[in-house]
């Protein structure tokens, strides 16, 4: 029993010599505990809702309505350009035809600067007379497809200020997965970057024919929208081109006013889609069936409607 005595005893010694170890180590473990939630909760709570943003974000389908992060009042500074979406169309030269979505923001409020509040559709020519001094630097040498954000100091009511200007330049020719739709009775191959008839079928269809091409993940169009588009327009009979806009650049069309069967196939398509559409003669000009490869660009009359659909 003695034996046994001595050693209980030294197991609660022991014991109570590890316990007050373990006392004397709680402060340090509560201080680590303290601190390993305050680290949880900085990174995975503490961020949402009120956080403001420490730096400039642009985000949003190129095209569609920018939305713009940045602290506000924007930190005055030079002007700072940066390519945020690099596009993979042509690279645009000086001189050729461009397509442009602007939109600026006031540093100062964060409010949308361009006329009406929304983003601005522009269809010009590469050069300084079409696109000033200081936006013409911003689109020559880049490609088409992509975004360029550009903080810079500017003058509101003879303050100083920041302004954010968000610029995308769009595609004048649709790029993307070339699909064969079926049952296409006309041919399209690109030839340096560009559609054009190859062949068609010898016996002229019955009724209007659509075929997506490439299909585009932009807005749904109405048939009483106007859009910009590109066009090549081919006789069925003799194959003969009666109108191509890729040389000229795009055209802004009213879809209320072409052809009953342009207006019927092209309702609800989508921006960004390359179509091909055969018209019988009695839905066209009434001479002749006529083959059409459309580029549906862009839609300056949905701006509005991007833009509210990027605040949800």
């Amino acid at each position: 029993m003695g034996a046994h005595s001595s050693v209980a005893t030294g197991r609660r010694r022991a014991s109570l010599s590890w316990q007050k170890r373990l006392l004397r180590m709680w402060p340090a473990f509560a201080v680590a505990a303290v601190t390993i939630v305050a680290i949880v909760l900085a990174v995975f709570v503490l961020p949402g809702g009120d956080a403001k943003p420490r730096t400039l974000k642009v985000e949003g389908r190129l095209g569609a309505a920018p939305v713009a992060e940045f602290p506000i009042p924007y930190p005055e500074g030079k002007q700072k350009v940066r390519t945020t979406i690099r596009g993979s169309g042509q690279v645009v030269k000086p001189g050729q035809p461009v397509l442009l979505n602007l939109t600026v923001f006031s540093g100062e409020t964060g409010e949308i600067l361009s006329p009406d509040s929304r983003p601005q559709l522009i269809q010009a020519s590469a050069t300084t007379d079409d696109l000033t001094r200081e936006m013409a630097p911003l689109v020559i040498g880049r490609a088409e497809g992509s975004r360029v954000v550009v903080s810079r100091p500017a003058k509101r009511s003879g303050k100083d200020t920041m302004e954010i200007a968000v610029l995308d330049i769009l595609p004048t020719a649709i790029i993307g997965e070339k699909l064969d739709p079926p049952g296409a009775p006309a041919k399209i191959a690109i030839e340096n970057s560009l559609p054009q008839l190859v062949s068609r079928v010898d016996k002229s269809p019955d009724s209007p024919y659509l075929g997506v091409l490439v299909k585009g993940e932009g807005n749904q169009i109405s048939s009483t929208d106007k859009v910009v588009v590109q066009y090549g327009v081919w006789n069925w009979s003799d194959k003969k081109q009666t109108a191509y806009t890729w040389q000229n650049g795009p055209q802004l069309v009213d879809i209320a006013k072409t052809f009953p069967g342009v207006r019927e196939l092209v309702a609800d398509q989508t921006l960004g889609s390359r179509l091909l559409l055969v018209i019988p003669a009695d839905q066209a000009s009434g001479t002749d069936t006529l083959i059409v490869v459309m580029d549906l660009l862009a839609q300056p009359d949905q701006a509005r409607a991007r833009q509210k659909e990027a605040r949800k």
